[in-house]
């Protein structure tokens, strides 16, 4: 439990800064684009929200830029319509409500990660709580909560898709995936879109274009077709926003070699592309072994926040629910399996560590780390996924004697379970 202690005073740690934040800190967090772009919606402006111009009046009126700098909202449409209600509070007050449901989403995720792996194997309640406070405790739930970020939404996504295609409700499954993803940071899914379709499953794909097509219509019905054009082009232009260098995401391993060049938009591009292919491999290894699911999908959104174009340390919030469920199938295996967990649990201390050296800048050298600590995690869950496609044992959790689920089949495409 040593671990789990020091995780908890972690997490009481960010929420102590977090209530330590003053107004000025407030006025230049992330959360200043948002409030922006959800009061432009508010106020009937949601077509014209990405134009810069509004936002910049905006901005100096409620947040007060005396040197004309400012955070431009670049969130999807629905982000700004979801936060529409908190503008109604001045921004210390909306930061504090709004942040603290972002935290309180990725909590949920991890809550719902755990006991979606545990339900095969009951895993003792403290275990349960000791891993919760260890996936918490990284850099990615801190950045979320002092930044006011938008993982909240992506985390609790991610952990409902997982406990959905555990209990083979593959359409409501692929819904909450297009719908989690589209809400706010559709650029962090490019590698778990990726996995669902290799899964080739009709209703995992149904429902993934149900979700995407009801997501879109809302949105239309929000902003318009000017809002999304405008969220459109705005993608574009986050590009080059902040320093390549500063991003966990493979361009940020471009960024620190080659600098804010063409060439490492190009290098960064193709490491995309490489991520993704990746990421529908381990898909298609689930098809075929559906007992890989825990290892293949947590590698899967390593990969995705790798493939991301544009992410930052508070997007490796994406990753806790992963880091819970991993943890918790371990936790509920019979076999010795002490060096897999370790090997997690010190991964995510490097993934942290990194991120920690990313956001305070002490050690500028090391910028470029983060991504290559998330590249030593996706090596992991592929070598998890090699094992257990190799006759040795499987790593999922263990049903007790005389409580052994039967074995999935495939029917027309889809996982059935056989009578």
């Amino acid at each position: 439990m040593t671990l789990a202690a020091l995780g908890g005073a972690f997490v009481l740690a960010y929420l102590i800064l977090w209530l330590e934040a003053t107004p000025s800190q407030i006025s230049r967090i992330d959360f200043t684009n948002t409030y922006v772009g959800a009061t432009l919606f508010r106020e009937g402006l949601g077509a014209s929200m990405y134009n810069l111009a509004l936002q910049a009046a905006l901005y100096s009126r409620v947040v007060g830029t005396p040197d004309g700098r400012y955070l431009p909202f670049d969130a999807a449409p629905l982000a700004a319509v979801v936060a529409a209600p908190v503008t109604l509070l001045g921004l210390d007050t909306a930061f504090r409500l709004w942040s603290l449901l972002q935290f309180g989403l990725v909590a949920a995720a991890v809550v719902i990660a755990v006991r979606a792996t545990s339900g095969e194997v009951p895993v003792e309640r403290d275990r349960r709580v000791g891993i919760g406070l260890i996936a918490l405790a990284c850099m990615g739930t801190c950045s979320t909560l002092l930044e006011g970020q938008l993982d909240g939404f992506s985390a609790l996504g991610l952990a409902v898709f997982y406990a959905l295609l555990k209990r083979h409700r593959m359409g409501a499954a692929g819904a909450v995936l297009a719908v989690s993803s589209l809400l706010a940071k559709p650029h962090l899914a490019l590698g778990l879109a990726a996995f669902a379709l290799a899964w080739r499953d009709r209703r995992l794909i149904l429902g993934m274009l149900a979700g995407g097509a009801a997501t879109l219509a809302v949105s239309l019905l929000a902003v318009g077709t000017g809002g999304i054009a405008g969220f459109l082009g705005d993608l574009g232009s986050q590009v080059n926003a902040w320093p390549l260098a500063t991003m966990v995401s493979l361009i940020g391993i471009a960024g620190s070699f080659l600098g804010q060049t063409p060439t490492a938009h190009i290098v960064g591009a193709v490491g995309t592309l490489a991520a993704v292919a990746v990421a529908a491999a381990l898909g298609a290894a689930v098809r075929r072994r559906p007992q890989r699911l825990e290892a293949a999908l947590a590698g899967a959104t390593v990969l995705s926040l790798l493939a991301s174009p544009h992410a930052y340390v508070d997007d490796v919030a994406l990753l806790v629910p992963a880091t819970a469920w991993s943890l918790t199938a371990l936790a509920a295996h019979a076999g010795d399996v002490r060096s897999l967990r370790n090997a997690i649990l010190a991964v995510w201390v490097a993934i942290s560590v990194a991120a920690y050296l990313l956001v305070t800048g002490e050690v500028p050298l090391l910028d470029g780390l983060t991504p290559w600590t998330l590249i030593a995690a996706a090596g992991l869950a592929i070598a998890v996924c090699r094992r257990q496609g190799a006759g040795a044992p499987d790593l999922s959790p263990d049903p007790e004697p005389g409580l052994r689920t039967p074995a999935p089949e495939r029917v027309g495409g889809s996982l059935a379970v056989s009578p």
